[in-house]
């Protein structure tokens, strides 16, 4: 059991690796077609550093950790550190600062209040208590219900007093506030409008710059982009024009290796003409005086040679006859003498036991392969006769065809002769 659960535990962390990494590879390959995607063009982009610290979602401000970089190394050096906190006896220390009821919360629970009797029944007061919560709370609502009538009628009579009475009482001063609110209303009014051509002012100056800044920042692109495309071409060019000065020197450094090799090897090659033309004139004259002299001893060294080569090929031919026929003998004398010296310590025993090594090594096998070979031959003879009788009829087919063929060209040959002589007697 014990080495099931440790075989399934291994299993279980290689399929949890095994998902980890198919996971991982998940995550690399949306990236890159998210990068594909996102420049689909395939155009290399240069980095624009204004915007990467114009944008507080750059890398620059929080960089990611799978890039190398982890923002969160060294974290601990800021973490407080507190004796109360971080020890037992701080933690004592603290516990024994506190008052009782912190530690040793007390609470009591309210006393059920008891209105069933000791058998079980329910007491006459509890319900009558009942009627009465039920009566003081319709009692309730009626109360609320005439404060609340109360308070409207009160309203609605200083409602009528300050209409009827005091209006009339105060009529030049409410006229004199119409006036004067008349009039700051007006105020108020020019007051708004001059707010509002501020703000419409401070918004056109907000507009206006955020367009310049956005036309200089687009600027200052256009200009670093042309500055940096300028310079890479005018580096570019400057290791092309270096590379092509070093390729031409290399080219005029093995020109002129080229022409001093040509002169040496001309010079050389004259030398050699020269002295190849002077020994062909010597062979020439030696060939003359020697060409006869081989003609003559041609016929005497093809002789000679076919001679020795008979006596040669007969001398080692009995040579090697007679060293085999020595070996041979020799051998012959050792084999007889550990032959008869075994045969002189051989026991009868060991004679039965060559019999029967003679008998299961020889005898046996040779009757079972004659006993195999005849059981084969019997197996394939049914169609070894099938296939002559298959033969022998396709022939005897073919001949009589044959036969019946030259019987009618012979025939026919025999009809043609007889018209051909007749045909000259007509003509005649």
């Amino acid at each position: 059991m014990k080495h099931l659960n440790a075989q399934w535990s291994k299993l279980q962390e290689a399929k949890e690796a095994k998902v980890a990494r198919i996971q991982r590879k998940h995550i690399s390959a949306i990236r890159k077609l998210v990068g594909k995607r996102q420049n689909i063009e395939g155009k290399l982009e240069r980095r624009d550093i204004i915007k990467d610290y114009s944008d507080y979602a750059s890398q620059v401000y929080g960089p990611l950790s799978r890039l190398g970089r982890f923002p969160d190394n060294n974290s601990e050096d800021f973490v407080v550190r507190n004796h109360y906190l971080n020890t037992y006896e701080g933690l004592v220390e603290l516990e024994s600062c506190l008052p009782d009821f912190v530690t040793q919360p007390r609470i009591r629970l309210p006393k059920p209040k008891v209105i069933t009797t000791k058998s079980g029944f329910l007491k006459r007061t509890a319900r009558v208590d009942y009627e009465l919560a039920e009566v003081h709370k319709e009692e309730e609502d009626i109360e609320m219900a005439v404060i609340y009538l109360q308070k409207l009628l009160r309203g609605r009579v200083v409602q009528n007093m300050v209409s009827g009475c005091g209006k009339e009482k105060r009529l030049e001063l409410i006229q004199e506030l119409r006036t004067s609110h008349a009039l700051q209303e007006d105020d108020k009014l020019v007051k708004r409008a001059e707010k509002q051509v501020t703000l419409a002012l401070q918004r056109q100056r907000d507009l206006h710059e955020h367009k310049m800044s956005l036309m200089e920042n687009q600027l200052a692109g256009l200009e670093g982009r042309a500055l940096a495309d300028m310079f890479d071409f005018l580096s570019k060019e400057l290791v092309r024009l270096q590379e092509e000065r070093r390729i031409h020197a290399f080219a005029m450094l093995a020109e002129r290796q080229r022409r001093m090799r040509e002169a040496e090897e001309s010079g050389r090659r004259q030398v050699e003409q020269r002295r190849l033309r002077e020994e062909d004139e010597i062979f020439k004259e030696a060939i003359s005086g020697v060409f006869f002299f081989f003609q003559v001893i041609k016929v005497h060294q093809s002789t000679v040679t076919s001679y020795l080569e008979d006596i040669i090929l007969n001398t080692e031919e009995n040579t090697a006859e007679e060293q085999a026929r020595a070996e041979i003998e020799k051998m012959a004398e050792e084999i007889n003498d550990i032959a008869y010296e075994m045969e002189s310590r051989r026991t009868q025993l060991q004679s039965e036991e060559i019999v029967a090594e003679l008998v299961y090594s020889f005898l046996i096998p040779e009757v079972q392969k004659d006993f195999v070979k005849e059981k084969v031959r019997k197996a394939q003879r049914k169609h070894i006769l099938a296939a002559h009788q298959i033969i022998h009829r396709h022939t005897e087919t073919m001949v009589h065809r044959r036969v019946a063929e030259q019987q009618q060209e012979e025939a026919s040959k025999a009809e043609v002769l007889p018209e051909e002589d007749s045909r000259p007697e007509g003509n005649s």
